[in-house]
């Protein structure tokens, strides 16, 4: 007996976090909620994935698709539908360093869902052609209707993430305290960065450029001087093409209207020819558009917030583009 009361003396901590995890719910993914946005980072493929089923039984359930990496953020669904079918209802449904494997699989999630996918706007960049494979970590953590796993253990490693001791540590000192560590890769500093009715990106950076102006880009503005145009090494491969047909064919079967950017690239890398050729064959050289490398607009550094991500403004001219209203590369 007393070792059972050791033993529990001993865990309290571990009950006592389990009990805080429970109640706090820190990555809004034990519940459905209609606001996602928290002091913490969340896990974007669980939240996007909770705004896509809070309106798949709404009078106007989403039809159209943006799939793809964090470059999504420069493309807002409010753009899109200007460009797709009178009533169309545009979502976001994008990774942190997307996998090829993850978009086929929320395409799978979709069409099991009995989504109707009439349009898919599908964003990556020249690195992103390789990875075949669902990828580890928090961040890349998918839903149970995704993955296919079960509910339990995707709520087991979420939950192994809540105790990891950086996480911890950060989250803990923000419930004594009420202030958030900006340092925490596990923290949100910036209050809404989403818009729950479509995923949309609330930029907290164009905040930034708005206060700033000019002064925001001298660091960047610095490493532009520095660019030379390079040509990436192939990245497709037979595991990646299977990959990138599965697609394909699942966009085949539901007659979906549909674009396959490779995004403008600040460093200038372009493209492998190969991997470009690859793409068309699979999807259609109609419905691959390249902005990689250097053009008009990579020349211009007030089109990125840095030299990874850009902004909705370059996002605007590229749906011009694709959709026969601008000049085309």
């Amino acid at each position: 007996m007393r070792l059972l009361v050791r033993i529990l003396i001993f865990l309290s901590p571990f009950w006592a976090i389990m009990v805080l995890y429970l109640i706090d719910d820190p990555f809004m993914a034990l519940h459905r909620y209609q606001t996602y946005d928290a002091p913490t980072r969340l896990n974007e493929n669980i939240v996007e994935w909770g705004i896509y089923q809070n309106a798949r039984d709404a009078h106007r359930p989403f039809n159209s698709f943006i799939l793809g990496n964090s470059c999504t953020m420069a493309f807002r669904c409010t753009d899109w539908e200007r460009y797709l079918p009178k009533g169309s209802r545009a979502v976001r449904l994008f990774g942190n360093a997307e996998s090829l494997a993850a978009i086929d699989a929320k395409l799978k999630a979709l069409n099991k869902d009995k989504a109707n996918i009439g349009n898919v706007l599908i964003i990556l960049d020249v690195t992103a052609m390789d990875k075949d494979q669902l990828k580890s970590g928090f961040e890349y953590i998918l839903p149970a209707e995704v993955s296919g796993r079960s509910q339990l253990l995707t709520q087991f490693d979420l939950l192994r993430a809540f105790f990891r001791p950086d996480f911890l540590y950060a989250y803990l000192r923000y419930k004594v305290s009420g202030k958030i560590d900006e340092n925490s890769k596990f923290m949100n500093p910036y209050g809404r960065v989403r818009d729950s009715r479509n995923n949309d990106c609330l930029n907290p950076r164009e905040r930034m450029i708005a206060k700033e102006g000019e002064r925001y880009w001298e660091d960047i503005k610095q490493k532009a001087a520095l660019r030379k145009t390079s040509v990436a090494p192939p990245y497709i491969y037979a595991p990646q093409a299977e990959v990138l047909r599965s697609i394909a064919s699942q966009l085949k079967r539901h007659q979906t209207s549909y674009r396959f950017i490779i995004s403008p690239d600040f460093n200038e890398v372009k493209l492998n020819p190969k991997d470009k050729q690859v793409l068309e064959t699979i999807f259609g050289k109609q419905n691959v558009f390249d902005f990689s490398g250097k053009n008009a607009y990579s020349i211009d550094y007030h089109n990125f917030y840095e030299s990874s991500h850009y902004r909705p403004c370059l996002g605007r001219q590229l749906l011009k583009v694709i959709y026969k209203e601008g000049r085309r590369l």
